[in-house]
C-alpha cells in the first residue's frame, strides 16, 4: 500500500514451435511487462511473424479510411474477429480493401470537382474584371501585326499621351477599378519594346491573364455559362459530400474495431522483434506482479504444454523495475499527481495515500467555506457523471471540495458571511480577525508535513545506506530544527539550560546532515524558507475573504438604491463570488501541489520509474 506492487523477473524459454501460442497467451493474459531484448547475450533478436507485413499494410488502409471518414472516438472491443461479423483476416482486409475503394473513388470525384470550382473561381474573378472594357475574350491576345499589355496604371490619360508621342497607331480599351483603371492596350508590333517602356514609367501592373486561356466570346456570357457548370460542380461536391458522411455513420463501428483488431493482431505478430532466440529456442524477459505470477505458468503450460519453462526471481537492487502502483481504491485517482510529476521507484515509498490525506486538508484550509464547498461538490458532480469515472482530476477534487465545506464549518463562512440575519455562524477560529492564530497554524502544519517527509526518507535510505546514514540524512534534520528551536528559548531565559549546549548540538547536527547528503546540505540555508512557505495556506485563503468582504459590503451598499439597485447588487453578488470562486479553486488547487512538489517530495522523493505497461495492454490501461 505504501511501496509499489512486488515484482517478480521473469524469463520464459520454449522451442520456437510454441513462440506464436506463447505470444497470444502472453497477449491474453495481460501480465508481462516485457523486457526488449539486446544483442548482449549471444541470442539474436528475433524476426516477425509471416503475416506481420500484411497486417501493417492493412491497419494503414484502416486508419486511411478513419481520417478520411472524419472516425474517432472509442468502441469496446470483444470477441475478436467475430465483433466485425467476420471469421478471421482474409474477410477482414476484403472488407477493408472494399471499403477503402468507395472511399477513395468518392474523395477523388469530391477532390476533382473542388479543383474544377477554384479554376471557375479564378476565371470568374479574371472576368469580372475584364467585363467593364467591352471586349470579346478572343481579342486579349497577341497577334503577329499587333502587341497586346493588359493591367493597371494610375492614370490613363497621361498614358495615351505619351504613347501618341511616339505613334498614332495604337488603341486602348480600360474600365475604373479601386486601385486605379484596368487597360489592353493594343499598339503595332515594331513598338512593342518602347511601349512597354511608356507602361513602366506609368505604373503599369500587369493583369494576369493565364485563367482566361481557352475561353471565348463575351465575357457576360462566359460568366452565365460558369456560373451554371459552378452550380452543378457544387451539387457534385455536396453530393460526394452526404455519401462520405453516410459511409462515416454505416462503418464508424466497424472501422475502430477493425483498427484495434489490426493492431492487437499486429503487436503479436511483431512480438518476436522483443525476443531473443536462438537456432530452435526462444527467450522472453520481463517482470511480472508476484501476484499473478502462478496465473502465467499456469497459463503458459496450458498453452504450450510441457515445452514452455518459466524462471522467477526477485529483483536485484540495481535494476530499473516497472512500477505499477497499489493504492486502496480511494487514494487511486491521486496518482494522478504521481503521473504528473513522476513515479515512484521501486524501492520507495510511493507518496500517493500520504497525498490522499493532505492534499484535501490543504485545498479545504484554503478555500475554507461552506457556500464555495459546496458549490464545488455539485459542479464536480456534474462534471463526473457527465464525463464519467475516466477523469481522475475531478474524482480526486471531490474531496477537497468536502475538506473546504468542514472547513467552512471551522471558520463559520458561507460565501465569506461570518453572520446573517443578525445570528452570527458558530465558528472555531476566524480567518479575518484571527491573522495570527492562522499564521500560527499554517507554520505549524508545515513543520509536521516537512518533518513526516523526513521520516519517510529515512525509511527509504534505511535500505539503501544502513542505518547511521539514513540517520545523518534524514533524521538529523529534525534534530537540527529541534536544537534551533530550544536554542532560541534557552537564550531568550524560557528554559534553564546554557543556549551554547544547543548550539553545539545544531552544529553536529549540521555536520551529520553534510555526511549524509553531501552537497545537498546546502538546502540547509533554504529550510527556514521552506517552512514560511506554509504561510501561504493562511494568506491565499484570507486573500479570498478579502474579496468576498468587499464584494459582499459593495452588494449591501448597492441593494439600498431601490428596485434596481437589488437587481444590479444580486448580479455584484453572482459575478464576484464566480471570479472569487475560481481564484479561489485555482489557488487552492496550485499552492496546495506545489507545497507537495516542491517542499514535501524534495525531503524523501527521487521518483523516475517506468510505468508497468504489460503487453496486451493498450496505453493508459
Amino acid at each position: 500500500m505504501f511501496i509499489p506492487e512486488r515484482m517478480r523477473k521473469v524469463t520464459v524459454i520454449g522451442p520456437q514451435t510454441v513462440m506464436e501460442r506463447t505470444v497470444k497467451e502472453l497477449y491474453r493474459l495481460k501480465a508481462v511487462h516485457v523486457s526488449d531484448h539486446k544483442q548482449d547475450d549471444g541470442l539474436d533478436i528475433g524476426s516477425p511473424f509471416e503475416k506481420a507485413e500484411r497486417l501493417s499494410s492493412v491497419l494503414v488502409t484502416v486508419r486511411a479510411v478513419s481520417a478520411a471518414l472524419g472516425i474517432a472516438g472509442k468502441k469496446e472491443l470483444t470477441n475478436g474477429f467475430r465483433a466485425v461479423g467476420l471469421k478471421n483476416l482474409s474477410e477482414l482486409e476484403r472488407a477493408v480493401r472494399k471499403l477503402n475503394d468507395e472511399v477513395s473513388r468518392l474523395l477523388s470525384a469530391r477532390k476533382e470537382a473542388e479543383d474544377e470550382l477554384r479554376k471557375i473561381a479564378e476565371q470568374e474573378a479574371a472576368l469580372s474584371r475584364v467585363e467593364g472594357l467591352g471586349l470579346d475574350i478572343d481579342v486579349l491576345s497577341q497577334t503577329r501585326s499587333l502587341a497586346f499589355f493588359i493591367g493597371t496604371v494610375k492614370d490613363s490619360g497621361k498614358l495615351k499621351v505619351a504613347l501618341s508621342a511616339m505613334t498614332d497607331k495604337f488603341d486602348v480599351a480600360e474600365a475604373e477599378e479601386s486601385s486605379g483603371q484596368l487597360i489592353a492596350l493594343f499598339i503595332e508590333s515594331s513598338r512593342r519594346d518602347d511601349a512597354a517602356e511608356v507602361l513602366a514609367k506609368s505604373g503599369f501592373v500587369e493583369f494576369q491573364i493565364e485563367p482566361l486561356r481557352g475561353l471565348s466570346g463575351s465575357p457576360g456570357l462566359v460568366l452565365e455559362a460558369l456560373g451554371r457548370k459552378r452550380e452543378k460542380l457544387q451539387k457534385q461536391v455536396e453530393a460526394a459530400g452526404r455519401s462520405i458522411s453516410r459511409l462515416s455513420s454505416k462503418w464508424n463501428d466497424f472501422v475502430l474495431l477493425s483498427e484495434q483488431i489490426i493492431s492487437s493482431e499486429l503487436e503479436k505478430a511483431e512480438a518476436p522483434l522483443r525476443f531473443g532466440v536462438g537456432k530452435k529456442f526462444f527467450v522472453v524477459k520481463g517482470w511480472v506482479p508476484a501476484s499473478e505470477l502462478n496465473g502465467l505458468e499456469a497459463g503458459l503450460g496450458k498453452a504450450a504444454g510441457e515445452r514452455i519453462f518459466v524462471e522467477s526471481e526477485a529483483p536485484h537492487h540495481s535494476e530499473m523495475v516497472p512500477v505499477r502502483m497499489d493504492n486502496p481504491k480511494p487514494a487511486r485517482p491521486f496518482e494522478f499527481f504521481m503521473n504528473l510529476y513522476a513515479l515512484p521507484r521501486y524501492d520507495e515509498i510511493d507518496p500517493t495515500l500520504f497525498m490522499f490525506v493532505t492534499f484535501p486538508l490543504f485545498f479545504g484550509f484554503i478555500l475554507g467555506d461552506v457556500g464555495y464547498g459546496l458549490v464545488t461538490f455539485f459542479l464536480l458532480l456534474w462534471l463526473k457523471e457527465k464525463f464519467g469515472a475516466s477523469s481522475k482530476l475531478i474524482s480526486l477534487m471531490i474531496p477537497a471540495a468536502i475538506s473546504s465545506v468542514v472547513f467552512g464549518f471551522v471558520f463559520g463562512e458561507v460565501f465569506d458571511f461570518e453572520h446573517a440575519f443578525g445570528y452570527e455562524f458558530p465558528h472555531l477560529i476566524s480567518r479575518a480577525h484571527q491573522v495570527n492564530e492562522m499564521m500560527l497554524i499554517a507554520v505549524a502544519v508545515g513543520l509536521v508535513h516537512l518533518n513526516l517527509g523526513f521520516v519517510l526518507g529515512f525509511i527509504n535510505e534505511l535500505h539503501h545506506k544502513g542505518i547511521f546514514k539514513a540517520f545523518a540524512a534524514k533524521l538529523s534534520w529534525i534534530l537540527l530544527q529541534a536544537a534551533a528551536a530550544l536554542a532560541y528559548l534557552s537564550f531568550s531565559g524560557r528554559i534553564g539550560m546554557p543556549w551554547q549546549i544547543f548550539v553545539a548540538a545544531a552544529v553536529a547536527c549540521v555536520v551529520l546532515i553534510s555526511y549524509g547528503e553531501g552537497l545537498k546540505a546546502i538546502e540547509i540555508l533554504g529550510l527556514p524558507s521552506n517552512i514560511l512557505s506554509y504561510a501561504r495556506l493562511m494568506a491565499v485563503g484570507l486573500s479570498s475573504v478579502i474579496l468576498a468582504v468587499v464584494v459582499n459590503d459593495l452588494s449591501g451598499q448597492i441593494a439600498q438604491a431601490g428596485v434596481f439597485g437589488v437587481i444590479a447588487s444580486i448580479i455584484l453578488l453572482f459575478i464576484g463570488h464566480t471570479l472569487n470562486l475560481a481564484l479561489g479553486l485555482l489557488g487552492g488547487f496550485l499552492h496546495s501541489l506545489r507545497l507537495h512538489y516542491v517542499e514535501f517530495f524534495t525531503k524523501f522523493f527521487e521518483g523516475g520509474a517506468i510505468p508497468f505497461r504489460p503487453f496486451g495492454s493498450r496505453r493508459g490501461e
